[in-house]
């Protein structure tokens, strides 16, 4: 059983909803926790009763983590579901502890092919995250971040855990939609850590994030 966690509100319930039946579709064996971002989404999601989809509520993620308030008063709707990134799969690290790996997804992401391959990837270590992979007239980008929020994986270990707790904190404290200090959204903090954790592995699956930015480096 594969773990997946994602979050959008109302306006991105079809672009989750694709996400989810891509996953089906796959053939992949799958649980997707999401976090509905209002409470129409969460109602929606109720109501479909997914068999491998468990919504939940934003407000149980902010009871865990009441610190996560004065954040979201301090920034944009948008920021503050940056915010969340990290939030998400620590919170259901430390909710069930029959998760042993949990990867967070972009809820506009889709899968053409089962993610086996990336969990291979990941094989025993503890942290798996995509590069943007800008060809060079776009390396200009890389001052957002190199490394891609999209898809990620965190195993129930020190390193991957440390990394959670790290990143949360850093995102709580500051997470804008704007370059400032090194930092960018809860993007940029991604840059150091192949240094910072050992049992990190950087995808190098040409398929893994294909997306408009990277379509020229991927070969045909």
């Amino acid at each position: 059983m594969r773990h997946f966690c994602t979050y959008f509100d109302i306006n991105y319930l079809l672009r989750g909803l694709t996400l989810y039946r891509s996953l089906e579709r796959s053939g992949c064996d799958f649980h997707l926790h999401v976090l509905a971002l209002d409470d129409a989404c969460f109602d929606v999601l109720e109501r479909l009763a997914l068999e491998r989809m468990e919504p939940i509520a934003l407000r149980d993620v902010e009871a865990a983590y009441p610190e996560l308030l004065k954040a979201k008063a301090n920034r944009s709707v948008v920021e503050y579901y940056f915010t969340l990134s990290p939030v998400l799969p620590l919170f259901l690290l430390k909710l069930d502890s029959e998760i042993d790996v949990v990867t967070y997804l972009d809820a506009d992401l889709f899968f053409f092919e089962s993610p086996e391959p990336l969990f291979a990837e990941l094989g025993a270590r503890s942290i798996l995250i995509t590069e943007h992979r800008f060809p060079d007239y776009l390396r200009e980008k890389e001052k957002f971040g190199r490394y891609n929020v999209q898809y990620q994986s965190f195993r129930r270990d020190e390193q991957g855990l440390a990394c959670l707790e790290r990143w949360s904190a850093q995102c709580i404290e500051w997470c804008y939609d704007r370059l400032e200090d090194g930092r960018f959204a809860d993007q940029k903090y991604l840059d150091e850590w192949p240094g910072r954790y050992s049992r990190l592995v950087v995808s190098q699956l040409e398929g893994a994030g294909v997306a408009p930015w990277n379509w020229a480096t991927v070969p045909m």
